[in-house]
């Protein structure tokens, strides 16, 4: 587990400092996993027990153009990316300052949690939305570097856990 955690905090290190690039990547790997769902299909609808065969060709096209697309025009895709982590904040941060101001059972730090956390996706969609489509650029390869670094490091700390438990 340690290395993996490793592995993870460099990735995470190398997305943040190459965030374009770290976008990309995703984009590519997006587009792969789409044609690979469109092979899926176009298999499946040859099947000779298959009812549906249309209905499979249509989404075996379907599924090839938008991965092609998204290898040809790849600031498409990290565009949609970006849209879509933008609108992700502001829904999570109208949310949490809803429950946040609605709950009576929520009291003292807890509550005020849920208000900073919620101001603060508010403030994370809004500076996603409003710097497009520059911010598209950066905000997916940042995030993603961001949830690395986070994985690996509670990798390393489950490590570190798990071998103070064991005496290793």
């Amino acid at each position: 587990m340690k290395i993996a955690g490793i592995i993870f905090l460099i990735l995470g290190a190398l997305a943040i400092l190459f965030p374009f690039i770290a976008g990309l990547s995703y984009n590519f790997i997006l587009a792969y996993l789409i044609i690979i769902g469109g092979a899926a299909h176009f298999w499946w609808a040859w099947r000779p027990s298959v009812h549906g065969k249309l209905h499979h060709l249509l989404l075996a096209l379907l599924y090839f153009a938008g991965g092609i697309a998204l290898l040809v025009f790849p600031m498409i895709g990290l565009l949609s990316f970006a849209i879509i982590l933008g609108v992700s904040f502001l829904a999570q941060g109208i949310v949490q300052l809803a429950l946040a101001l609605s709950s009576d059972r929520l009291q003292g730090s807890g509550k005020g949690m849920l208000v900073f956390s919620g101001l603060l996706g508010l403030l994370a969609g809004l500076f996603i939305l409003i710097g497009l489509p520059s911010s598209a650029t950066w905000a997916v390869g940042t995030l993603a570097g961001v949830n690395l670094l986070i994985f690996g490091a509670s990798l390393m700390a489950m490590d570190k856990a798990l071998s103070n438990t064991t005496g290793d």
